[in-house]
């Protein structure tokens, strides 16, 4: 296939390289015309140039190199709202950000040379056994391919092997010393750390990717990380741009395990759970929680969405599927009644997330189902003060029982709009405590309440109030509009909603799979916009 040349594109090259002008300087190299770095330009009718997020930066690292080095976490947080991959918010590379790269580039190249098993992954030749630079040139342009996910140009090619002559002939380096530096420089350019598409290209249809923008797409979607061989080859073999091979890839992607980083990041962030590891209880009320207890929540989890992503269970199941089994998190379960525990919001990592660390939380509960499954907004009304409940009634209502407090607190004109609409779904769920474990009784002894109206109907509990919630569920577009945004890093706009309702009602509520293959045969996934920018 022909490879759009990122030379045709100096815009494109001088963003890229305005950005991060200071990165080298960053570690005190000698350089004098250092300057703020300016936020990234857009791509001429392309994605906007954007930095890779930490999730991102540690799995692309862990792949190309083989360490198990995680520099990113220390990087400054990037302040996204939604998903941290939302182009928008990546646009910008802070100072610090500068020397975060800086530093550990240099970490990394020192780690990949560490021992034999990380240097087979760049040396595929001796350079040292070697004669001429032959050997050199085939180790820049395997290793380039991988770290900026495209072909390196005959340009680009040249000027790693002159940095690497330089380094044997003038810094007196040995050959696998040289190839180290190379390594570490291409770990710092743009080419590597940001997310570039390129202009159109004249050989394409209007409007379409090439193949190895497709393919970093799709394994930025599905793995957080760089394509692998299978997808480089696809590429160049321009066989992406057929629907039918897009599937396969789709199926072949999530059968692997790094497709552990989409249930990790795409879940983990829209459903919160990638934030139950910093999640406290009070363990004087609740002896059962532990930090393992914890991390079995999360693997529990994940397990859950995996049944829906690489398993058969339909989107229709989502709210009444069984749980997977865990012998850790199965003390929380010694109490149910049959049939109680079904579906996502009973699973103890959802309870316990929603929860504060003393008492449930009925009102979070609520909005965060009806925010995240519903994508309802539920921003309160400006400039309102809204009191803490714990306030509510004040002594004479106990602190332990949730719904007098809230009934109290909805005696306030100002709060009985929201109590309105979310006490009915946040009380139905009070059966289980602040970790997810059944109970009949609040601590003080008052018996639990859970009964309720929605929508008209009247309900005893959570398992009386699902059958509501799944028809307004199946009936919306949020799944859809969910993996749209993570999958186009970028919040939906109003011209992409038809879309979005036509992925969502070919999906008709399938697996999450079928969803995927619904998101990336899209002309949103697969084309740039027409208005310059990609869709």
């Amino acid at each position: 296939m022909t490879f759009t040349s990122p030379r045709s594109n100096a815009g494109l090259r001088l963003a890229a390289a305005g950005g991060l002008l200071s990165l080298a300087c960053a570690g005190g190299l000698g350089c004098g015309d250092a300057r703020e770095p300016a936020p990234v330009a857009a791509a001429p009718a392309g994605m906007p140039l954007h930095h890779m997020t930490a999730a991102e930066y540690n799995t692309t690292v862990a792949h190309l190199l083989g360490t198990r080095l995680r520099p990113a976490d220390s990087f400054p947080a990037s302040g996204a709202r939604g998903f941290d991959a939302n182009a928008s918010a990546l646009a910008t590379l802070p100072p610090v950000l500068f020397q975060g790269y800086y530093d550990a580039a240099r970490q990394l190249a020192a780690d990949a040379f560490s021992n034999d098993a990380q240097r087979a992954k760049i040396l595929v030749c001796d350079p040292a056994a070697a004669a001429g630079a032959g050997c050199a040139r085939d180790i820049i342009e395997r290793f380039g391919l991988r770290a900026f996910r495209r072909p390196l140009e005959a340009a680009e090619v040249e000027r790693y092997l002159a940095q690497y002559t330089r380094a044997v002939s003038a810094l007196e380096m040995s050959p696998v010393e040289a190839v180290q530096l190379v390594v570490r420089t291409l770990l710092t350019s743009p080419h590597f750390l940001l997310r570039i598409e390129l202009g159109p290209d004249p050989a394409r249809a209007p409007g379409a990717l090439n193949g190895y923008e497709v393919a970093s797409r799709l394994s930025y979607l599905l793995w957080s990380s760089l394509p692998d061989d299978a997808l480089f080859e696809a590429a160049a073999r321009d066989e992406l741009g057929a629907e039918d091979e897009l599937l396969e890839q789709v199926d072949r992607m999530l059968a692997d395990p790094k497709s552990a980083a989409f249930f990790q990041n795409f879940f983990g962030q829209w459903l919160g759970t990638r934030t139950l590891p910093s999640h406290t209880a009070e363990p004087t009320r609740f002896p059962l929680w532990s930090q393992e207890l914890k991390g079995a929540m999360l693997d529990q989890a994940n397990a859950y969405f995996a049944e829906f992503t690489t398993g058969e269970r339909t989107w229709a199941e989502f709210l009444t599927a069984p749980h997977p089994e865990s012998p850790l998190v199965a003390p929380l379960y010694a109490d149910d009644p049959e049939g109680v525990r079904r579906g996502f919001l009973t699973l103890p990592a959802f309870l316990t997330l929603s929860s504060r660390a003393d008492r449930t939380s009925p009102t979070s509960r609520a909005k965060t189902i009806l925010a995240q499954l519903f994508c309802a907004p539920m921003a309160p009304p400006a400039n309102m003060d809204i009191p803490e409940l714990d306030a509510a009634g004040g002594d004479s209502v106990p602190a332990d029982n949730v719904r007098k407090k809230l009934e109290k607190h909805r005696e306030s004109p100002d709060c009985a709009g929201c109590h309105d609409l979310l006490d009915p779904i946040g009380l139905s769920l009070e059966n289980f405590d602040p970790i997810g474990a059944y109970r009949t009784a609040y601590p003080n002894g008052d018996p639990i309440d859970a009964t309720g109206v929605y929508d008209g109907r009247a309900f005893e509990d959570v398992a009386g109030l699902v059958p509501a919630l799944e028809e307004a569920a199946l009936a919306g577009t949020c799944p859809a509009e969910q993996l749209f945004a993570y999958g186009l890093r970028r919040s939906p706009t109003r011209e992409d909603r038809r879309e979005i309702a036509e992925i969502a009602a070919r999906w008709g509520a399938g697996t999450v799979a079928a969803l995927v293959k619904q998101v990336v045969t899209s002309e949103a996934f697969r084309l740039r916009h027409a208005s310059g920018r990609a869709r």
